[in-house]
């Protein structure tokens, strides 16, 4: 009986909250019909009452969504907050309704500042699904548009000893001039700032700094204008930086001519040391995001992967023109005398050269090293003999 009593008490519960959300959307459709019947979208809205100019006074607000770095510019994907007054758009609605502003339908049109950026490309501004108006009772209007920027940015003061970078919002109206349209940035600290961003951008490689906002003027031939601007900041870490990829890089790059050092019959750590290094780098230098690297930081990486190139190229030049010597013994006495060292005799000493120019060493290996000390390091360093593999022959 009570698990009945507690069904229809929820079927109850359900069917109230169904009603009451009809006759709130029914409320606000007659009052979106009432305020628009005979509203005119093309008309700027009329002076405030005891307002000392006849400017429509617009309050922004920018939220950052995401952004992805590129070479020379970013791309933004933000949205443009607007509030201004519309006294055309007051209503009454009885406070037993609930209703404290209704949201307008994507089919009906009222007067908005039609703002631009100025200061950038517009890649995207599609108004389905992606702009919100909101009107209030007093007629103040609310507005939420998404929008994908195309803006260029600057490097910091101190780069490349840190890595911080600038971009420059700055907005205005395209039709309306300052006798029409002035732009205020919203600023009612914490919980209101002129620009804000999501989470992700407080995270990870580049990272918001701060943003200053201010106003400005734009002067034009057909006329003045309003025009707000705003500097947002990003920074990394400069030993982040270096502990992610330059140390890296150059221990890799070292590593790839370690062969040089490394006896020649000990063929696994060469062929180890010349080609492990240039794969990864390689790998990473080709797969990495565009966004994850500056135009130094690619420069780098790709002097590091030609040096590890060469010295896997090297390495190869190295087994098919290397020096091969042949040694031909002959023992002396009685082998049965001695059976595990016996006296033996050399009788034969041959070389084949193969594409070697030098007689008893690896002359490539010379030249290379020589190249090496000269242009990348001015340490001198004393290079061991990269002896030739050699092949005894006992008679």
């Amino acid at each position: 009986m009570r698990v009945l009593l507690a069904v229809i008490a929820v079927i109850g519960v359900v069917s109230a909250q169904k009603a009451f959300h009809s006759r709130r959307l029914g409320t606000e459709g007659q009052i979106v019909g009432r305020i628009l019947s005979e509203y005119d979208p093309s008309t700027r809205p009329p002076v405030r009452d005891h307002a000392d100019n006849s400017a429509i006074l617009v309050i922004t607000n920018i939220f950052i969504n995401r952004l992805i770095w590129h070479n020379n510019y970013a791309e933004v994907d933000l949205y443009l907050r607007q509030q201004w007054q519309d006294s055309r758009l007051k209503y009454d609605v009885d406070t037993r309704e609930g209703i404290e502003e209704i949201k307008l339908p994507q089919n009906r049109k009222i007067w908005e500042p039609d703002t631009y950026f100025t200061s950038g490309r517009e890649l995207s501004r599609s108004e389905k699904n992606s702009k919100n108006l909101v009107v209030e009772p007093s007629g103040y209007v609310r507005s939420s548009e998404r929008i994908l920027l195309e803006l260029p940015y600057t490097y910091g003061t101190m780069f490349p000893f840190t890595n911080s970078r600038q971009i420059t919002i700055k907005l205005g109206s395209y039709n309306y001039d300052i006798d029409d349209i002035v732009y205020l940035w919203a600023n009612s600290p914490p919980l209101v700032n002129p620009i804000e961003v999501s989470q992700d951008l407080l995270r990870g490689d580049l990272t918001f700094e701060e943003a200053s906002a201010g106003d400005c003027v734009g002067n034009y031939t057909v006329g003045v204008y309003s025009c707000i601007d705003a500097h947002v900041y990003f920074s990394a870490s400069t030993l982040s930086g270096l502990m992610s990829w330059f140390l890296p890089s150059l221990f890799l790059l070292i590593g790839s001519w370690l062969h040089f050092w490394i006896h020649g019959s000990w063929s696994v750590p060469r062929t180890i040391s010349a080609a492990v290094p240039f794969f990864i780098l390689a790998a990473y230098y080709i797969f990495m995001r565009e966004d994850s690297y500056t135009q130094a930081q690619g420069a780098w990486l790709g002097f590091c992967t030609v040096l590890t190139f060469l010295s896997f190229v090297e390495y190869f030049v190295v087994i098919c023109c290397g020096g091969r010597r042949s040694i031909r013994y002959k023992t002396l006495g009685g082998q049965e005398e001695h059976p595990m060292g016996a006296a033996k005799e050399t009788i034969e000493v041959a070389y084949d050269q193969g594409c070697s120019s030098f007689r008893n060493n690896n002359g490539i290996d010379i030249d290379t090293l020589v190249i090496w000390k000269e242009t990348v390091t001015p340490i001198q360093t004393v290079h061991m003999d990269d002896r030739p593999s050699t092949d005894i022959i006992v008679d």
